[in-house]
């Protein structure tokens, strides 16, 4: 294998071993840069930071998209959710309370971040028994979308790994791959795109299809508009289903059954379809929606809780390379000793 040249004035690392002796022409060198490890370690601990956040805006959407669902089936006039409703409403406004309290905290949030966290919630909140169904769906989706794009801002952060990033920042050399693995780091990067990006979409759309279809069950028919946007959510859900399944399967190839929860997201495609052919046949039909309110969420929520639990599965497998790669730099010796 051919190596990288190292650059005039780097210092090349390789891994320790559990035994090495001293030559005559080798003293051991007992001294270590403290600097070195200062960045090291603050990189690490904003990496399981943005981690934790990851999983609080993750928790924090599914909050929201439950919310978006059960007030719009309250807005259709049924009771189906006024209890789960109160309690959900609470959960949230602690949610938002800790979230904002923990990226002003981590300081992983920007300041524009943080107040759209604030207004878009006050903005659903208020007032919201009053509002117009359309405008109560598009005031949630919009907030969603917000926490989506905060949280593939995050799990941008996450894709090289520290010891990469700190390397190059203080001019070493690092040990070579072993050249037949697939690197590391192409499989950070393709895990999180997947879970944080791909996932969540995936999630979004299918929780769309959950509150258009369960508000419209509860109305007992389907108008004009709720056809139009059910349509194009089952459309979207269907092709992004094609590429999540792809990406899965080649996913579990590249990491060897170190995310087993992805076998679920085949296993649980055929209750997917169950349900968007339901949709289709049912809700979509032109007349009286035969399909229970509760069902139809019940059994959106299934599928979703499934995607999540890939998504905060995914994100504890990077906090395990994380501690793997802790674990590797402070196993670094210095191969050109004094």
């Amino acid at each position: 294998m051919q190596h990288n040249q190292i650059p005039f004035g780097a210092r090349q690392l390789r891994p320790c071993t559990m035994i090495e002796q001293p030559t005559s022409q080798q003293a051991p060198n007992t001294g270590v840069r403290f600097v070195d490890f200062e960045a090291f370690c603050a990189a690490y601990r904003q990496r399981q930071d943005a981690l934790s956040l990851i999983k609080q805006l993750n928790q924090m959407t599914k909050a929201v998209q439950r919310h978006r669902g059960m007030s719009m089936t309250l807005l259709a006039g049924s009771s189906l959710f006024q209890g789960d409703f109160g309690v959900l409403q609470h959960q949230v406004e602690r949610r938002l309370a800790s979230l904002e309290v923990f990226a002003a905290q981590t300081g992983l949030l920007s300041a524009r971040d943080k107040e759209n966290l604030h207004n878009a919630w006050h903005t659903i909140r208020a007032d919201w028994q009053g509002d117009d169904v359309i405008d109560n769906f598009e005031l949630h989706s919009h907030f969603v979308e917000q926490l989506q794009a905060m949280i593939a801002g995050l799990a941008k952060l996450l894709e090289r790994p520290i010891s990469v990033v700190v390397a190059a920042a203080i001019g070493i050399q690092l040990p070579d791959e072993d050249a037949s693995a697939y690197p590391k780091m192409f499989k950070q990067i393709e895990l999180l795109n997947f879970a944080a990006r791909q996932v969540t979409v995936m999630v979004e759309q299918v929780a769309r299809i959950r509150g258009l279809s369960t508000y419209a069950a509860a109305k007992g028919f389907c108008d004009y508009h709720h056809d139009r946007k059910l349509r194009y959510a089952i459309s979207t859900a269907r092709a992004s289903n094609a590429k999540l399944r792809h990406q899965a399967e080649r996913l579990e190839s590249v990491l060897a059954g170190s995310l087993p929860s992805l076998s679920m997201i085949k296993t649980y495609e055929l209750k997917l379809m169950f349900l968007l052919n339901t949709v289709e046949s049912d809700v979509l039909s032109g007349m009286t929606i035969a399909a229970n309110s509760h069902h139809l969420f019940k059994l959106a929520t299934e599928t979703i809780d499934v995607y999540l639990k890939v998504v905060d599965d995914a994100m504890d497998l990077v906090s395990r390379w994380n501690d793997e790669d802790l674990e590797g730099w402070l196993c670094l010796v210095d191969a050109m000793r004094p």
